[in-house]
Formats: C-alpha cells, sequence, structure tokens
C-alpha cells in the first residue's frame, strides 16, 4: 500500500512538469513574438503561426493519443511523446527561418499533444474519484505556474542576451531527463485495443483543423477575400461528413455519444469561453504592452506573470468552493471578474502606468485562477474510470482547439485594429492609437467571459 501511494505521488509529479514545460513554451513564446516579428522582417501578426503551429499539432496529436496509448502502451507513448517534445523545443533555438521555426514548433506541439490526455489517464487510473479534486488541482497548478515564470523569463532572456533563441532552451533539456525517470520508474498501464485507427475520422479531422486555423489566420493577414471566405464555408460539409463517419464508425477516432451527457457538454462550452479568454488574452497582451505601449520585454513578463501568481494563490480555494458549493460559483465568480478585468488593461497606456499594470493583472489572476481546477473537474465527474482516457482525450482536443480560436481571433482583431488604423504590421504603433488598434480585441474578451457565465447560470447538477 505504502509502494502504491508513492507511485501515485511519483506519476503525479512527473505529470505536473511536464505539463509545466507545455505549458512554459506555449506562454513563454508570446513574449517574443514582436523581437522575432523585427528578426525576421515580418508582420506582428505574421508570428501567429509560431504559436498556431504548435497549437494546431496538439489539437491533432491528441485525438489519437488515447489509441496509440492503448495499442502500444501508456508508458511507451508518453516517454515518445516527452522526447518529440524536448527535441522540437531544442531545436527551435537553432530555426534559422520564420517556416522552420513554424514547422519545429509543430513537431514540438506533436509530443506535447500527446504528453497531456495519456498522462491524465494513467493518473484518474490510479486515484480514485474521490480524490479528483484534490489531484486534478495540484496538477493543475503547472499550468498556473507556468504562465507566472515564463513572460518574465522571456523577457529577461530576450533583453539580457538580445536574441529570441534563448527562449526556447530551457524545456526541452529538462523534457528529455524525465523521458528518461519515466523509462525507468514509471510501470505500464493495461492496454488492450486491437482495433484499427479510424483513419478516416482522423485524416478528415486534421483536415478540418488545419482548415479553421489557416482560414482564422488568413482573415487577420488579408481580410475577407474570397479565398478566406471559401475556407470558411466549405467547414460545413466538412464537419457534416465528419459527425456521419464518426457516427457510423464501430471504433470511432472521437466518439461523439459522450456529448450525449449534459454536464460534459457544459464543461466543454464553458472551457471554450475560458480558454479562449486565457490564451486569447495572453497573445493579445503580449502584443499590446511590447508594440502597442512600449515596454521592454522584461517588464511586460512581469505585469503579465502577476496574472499566473494570483491564479495560483486561489487555485486550491477554489476546491473548497467547489467541494462546499459545487462549481457554478466558482466559476461564474471568476468569469465575471474576468469580464470586468480585461477592458481595463488598456488603462495601461503609457510605460509609467507599470504600477497599475501590476496591480490589474494580479487581481484579474485571483478571478481566473478560480475556473480552472472546477471546469477541469466536472468533465469527468459523470464518467466511470474505463472511460476516463477517451473522456480526457475528447475533453483536451476540445481545450486546444478553444486555445487555438482564442489566439487566432485575437490575432483576427489586432489586424483589423492595424487595418482600420492605416498602420503597417511591421511599422511601429504610434502610442496615441494603440487603444484603438488593440482594444477590439480586449472588447471581445469581455463579451466571450459573459457567455460563459450564461452557460454556467444554466448550471443545475452540482449546484446547491
Amino acid at each position: 500500500m505504502k509502494n502504491q501511494q508513492h507511485y501515485k505521488y511519483l506519476i503525479a509529479v512527473i505529470y505536473a512538469v511536464v505539463l509545466f514545460l507545455d505549458r512554459l513554451d506555449l506562454t513563454v513564446v508570446n513574449v517574443a513574438l514582436p523581437t522575432v516579428a523585427r528578426y525576421f522582417d515580418v508582420s506582428i501578426v505574421a508570428t501567429d503561426w509560431i504559436s498556431l503551429a504548435f497549437l494546431l499539432a496538439l489539437a491533432i496529436s491528441i485525438p489519437i493519443s488515447t489509441w496509440l496509448a492503448e495499442r502500444f502502451g501508456f508508458k511507451h507513448i508518453y516517454i515518445i511523446a516527452m522526447i518529440l517534445f524536448g527535441l522540437g523545443s531544442t531545436f527551435c533555438a537553432f530555426a534559422d527561418s520564420l517556416n522552420q521555426l513554424i514547422l519545429l514548433r509543430f513537431i514540438q506541439g506533436l509530443g506535447g499533444g500527446m504528453m497531456m490526455p495519456v498522462g491524465m489517464t494513467m493518473i484518474y487510473r490510479v486515484y480514485d474519484k474521490s480524490e479528483y479534486a484534490s489531484i486534478t488541482s495540484f496538477t493543475f497548478l503547472p499550468a498556473l505556474v507556468a504562465p507566472a515564470i515564463a513572460p518574465f523569463l522571456g523577457g529577461v532572456l530576450l533583453d539580457l542576451f538580445s536574441s529570441w533563441r534563448f527562449v526556447f532552451v530551457f524545456s526541452g533539456p529538462i523534457c528529455l531527463v524525465f523521458a528518461v525517470i519515466s523509462l525507468i520508474f514509471l510501470r505500464e498501464e493495461p492496454h488492450h485495443i486491437r482495433y484499427p485507427l479510424d483513419f478516416k475520422g482522423f485524416i478528415l479531422a486534421v483536415i478540418i483543423l488545419t482548415d479553421i486555423f489557416y482560414s482564422l489566420s488568413a482573415l487577420a493577414k488579408y481580410g475577407f477575400t474570397s479565398p478566406v471566405v471559401a475556407g470558411f464555408l466549405i467547414l460545413i460539409p466538412l464537419l457534416a461528413l465528419f459527425i456521419w463517419i464518426e457516427t457510423h464508425q464501430k471504433h470511432p477516432l472521437i466518439d461523439l455519444t459522450f456529448f450525449r451527457n449534459k454536464l460534459f457538454i457544459q464543461a466543454n462550452l464553458v472551457q471554450l469561453c475560458f480558454q479562449f479568454c486565457h490564451m486569447g488574452a495572453i497573445f493579445l497582451v503580449g502584443l499590446f504592452l511590447q508594440a502597442g505601449i512600449g515596454f521592454t520585454a522584461t517588464m511586460a513578463g512581469l505585469m503579465m506573470g502577476m496574472q499566473a501568481v494570483s491564479a495560483m494563490m486561489v487555485s486550491r480555494y477554489s476546491v473548497r468552493l467547489f467541494n462546499q458549493y459545487g462549481p457554478r460559483r466558482p466559476i461564474i465568480i471568476g468569469l465575471v471578474g474576468v469580464a470586468i478585468l480585461s477592458p481595463m488593461l488598456m488603462l495601461i497606456n503609457t510605460t509609467g502606468k507599470w504600477w497599475l499594470g501590476l496591480i490589474l493583472f494580479f487581481v484579474r489572476g485571483l478571478f481566473s485562477g478560480l475556473c480552472g481546477t472546477p471546469i477541469q473537474t466536472i468533465s469527468v465527474m459523470a464518467f466511470d474510470k474505463k472511460e476516463m482516457g477517451t473522456v480526457n482525450t475528447i475533453f483536451n482536443t476540445c481545450r486546444q482547439v478553444s486555445i487555438s480560436l482564442g489566439v487566432a481571433a485575437s490575432s483576427v482583431l489586432i489586424a483589423l485594429g492595424l487595418h482600420l488604423a492605416h498602420v503597417p504590421g511591421t511599422a511601429n504603433i504610434p502610442l496615441g492609437i494603440a487603444i484603438h488598434i488593440f482594444g477590439y480585441g480586449f472588447v471581445m474578451l469581455s463579451v466571450v467571459a459573459l457567455i460563459g457565465v450564461a452557460v454556467m447560470s444554466n448550471f443545475m447538477i452540482f449546484n446547491k
């Protein structure tokens, strides 16, 4: 029994570390985007694919991660994912062009996409249901700590070495070390899948996700041109075909029958709103503070990091609220706060108001920190342990799509602001019009957060 308890702690710690590295690399890059744009002499909007390539790879690899783990072994796939992530991150530092950097970020994302659901499934299989909220809170902490450290760390590296390359040399080697640790100490989980991969569903999912990401990115760069509109319109028959294929497959890539569960639908909808606001804001704010207001990378990172520090502080408190009142109260309070604080960030309109930025980001983080653990927990509460692999695959896929939509939408609205202000993306943004350029994105964050409040207002299952 004691050895089993130690093993439970070990697997949770390994997952927490690799999740930290994944979230670190997802957020640290945003501080470097203005520097990368100048280095490769491209528009700041063009750098969105540095983030989107990573997110696209996550979204593509997550749906097949559970099938791979069930077919070839959870431990084996977990270690392979760590190696892909570690090597991709390390080689990003040696990219000679923007396209090379995007490709390496994609490879890194493939590993990251498999690490998350496979690791979470391994955790849920060794912990009891009564421990889900607590262990979810523990493993969710790195997702809060990483954004606290990443912007400041990235800013210091940029300002100290005057090169974006140093931003990528932190996560890779550490992840490779933990791949070796996992190889030595982790046990293989039972896996018995012998059925073939839903290849048609997988290929169609890749096409749909690529079309969504490319169309949103093209919209930011070129506006509503005919090819962009066609890219969006073709999604309708593609989605219809995907649903038909998945509902007629004996072993579908994504089992859509899970969406018959109203709680699971609600968890995914509120997650869409939360992740849209959370990661969309990180992309938006990083460019706003540096390209718009003129802060150094270090100061911008320090302010952005305050949000994650305060979110981490209230994460465990959200568990207490969850256990006492159910998920409705902490999530609604959190999203209302995000809706109010998001447009208030535009009050940081000069570099002299760094102190106001520290306060606003700290307070915003208090609210966002209430949401993460309850949302993750309610996604699995209605299912058995044997269903955890599939549930985590679907939920993580939806989460990555939500994050990607937030980043892409922020990019689109920044491009809209630049277009309406008649400012080229490669030019320096005049301080006086920065609010007008980035303001559309901040308003969007409030609207989406309030939609999340509306979703949770009808939450009844755990409400007291």
